[in-house]
């Protein structure tokens, strides 16, 4: 097999983001938050914010043409669900208080939504900045999330149990080695710009907080020791955490009785749901079938002795932004291939 992590680190220096690497981002979230201290009508309390998201768990990636740069805040109310029974009444006080300003203002089911759009002229890509709406002061010291739209049905808007803080925390400080938890990171990034690619378009399609989390019971290190010093394998680390997740699929029934092939991921925090419970059947069975095509082109790819092919193998399942070097450049980089897999199957 040829030696493909050059390539693979190669493909995540082109596909990582960083916030610090988005300084248009930034300003938007922070012009936001200044017009939200201004204008919101909250008297008897007051909020805490913090970061969430991709960004913030460093598993970031540049969006695909067309598609819009985004963040998330999370605004931690000193407020009880007591006091306010209908979650849709605490998110409007975000809402409220950026729609004048913001004509592109969305309140979304989980969220309030600001979206900005780019300057065509200037190539500029679209941003949305998304707040997500908590209750952190309740007699059970519980956080609540608000859940609901504008006009939403008592059957349609909820407080949901949740701990945003510790989740982040969980997927930040995962595996105790450093190196090992930047190859986390690395095989998140390469399975979420895989996910925007096949399922470019999809409605309800897997998201990337449920690769993420998956990822903390399906990712295991891969790598070699040269002398004292460890060599990454990203290539088999990936292909390892596909096959567990394919072999995690079970049988189960449906609300109409019938037996699905799913793949179950809880959160590892509060509401502890299963993050792929919305995706019916048949979009499951889709899910197993590119996750299935993607574990064979990966083991195509190891077994190739030819690094250029291996790479075009690569690339259709990771997009353009997997390289495919030259024959000569491919030459360059021929060496000795003895691995040791510390890989789990």
């Amino acid at each position: 097999m040829g030696n493909l992590q050059s390539y693979f680190l190669d493909f995540h220096d082109a596909i990582k983001l960083e916030i610090d690497d988005n300084q248009v981002l930034r300003d938007k979230r922070e012009e936001l938050l200044d017009v939200l201290k201004e204008n919101i009508d909250l008297e008897e309390g007051k909020y805490d914010i913090f970061h969430q998201g991709s960004y913030t768990m460093h598993t970031g990636i540049k969006p695909l043409e067309g598609g819009d740069y985004d963040i998330d805040v999370g605004l931690l109310f000193n407020i009880s669900t007591e006091d306010y029974p209908n979650p849709v009444t605490a998110k409007k006080l975000v809402y409220n208080a950026l729609k004048d300003d913001y004509e592109d203002t969305e309140m979304k089911y989980p969220c309030v939504s600001v979206r900005f759009e780019g300057e065509v002229d200037n190539d500029d890509r679209n941003y949305h900045v998304d707040f997500t709406i908590y209750s952190n002061e309740n007699d059970d010291g519980k956080t609540y999330l608000a859940k609901g739209k504008l006009g939403s049905g008592s059957d349609s808007r909820t407080w949901e149990h949740s701990d945003p803080k510790e989740l982040v925390r969980t997927i930040k400080e995962n595996l105790m080695d450093k190196e090992d938890r930047k190859q986390f990171r690395r095989v998140i990034r390469y399975l979420k710009r895989w996910k925007d690619l096949k399922f470019k378009g999809v409605v309800n399609r897997p998201s990337g907080i449920g690769l993420t989390v998956a990822g903390l019971t399906h990712f295991h290190p891969s790598y070699s020791y040269n002398a004292f010093t460890k060599t990454y394998d990203d290539l088999g680390a990936l292909e390892s955490f596909v096959q567990n997740m394919i072999n995690s699929f079970s049988y189960k029934f449906n609300d109409d009785g019938e037996w699905e092939d799913r793949l179950e991921v809880n959160l590892p925090t509060p509401p502890y749901n299963d993050i792929y419970e919305k995706l019916t059947g048949s979009q499951m069975k889709n899910f197993k079938s590119k996750l299935e095509s993607m574990r064979d082109r990966l083991k195509e790819a190891r077994v190739e002795t030819d690094s250029v092919k291996a790479c075009e193998m690569l690339q259709k399942e990771f997009g353009e932004d997997f390289p495919v070097p030259t024959q000569k450049e491919s030459a360059q980089q021929r060496g000795p291939a003895i691995m040791v897999d510390h890989s789990s199957a």
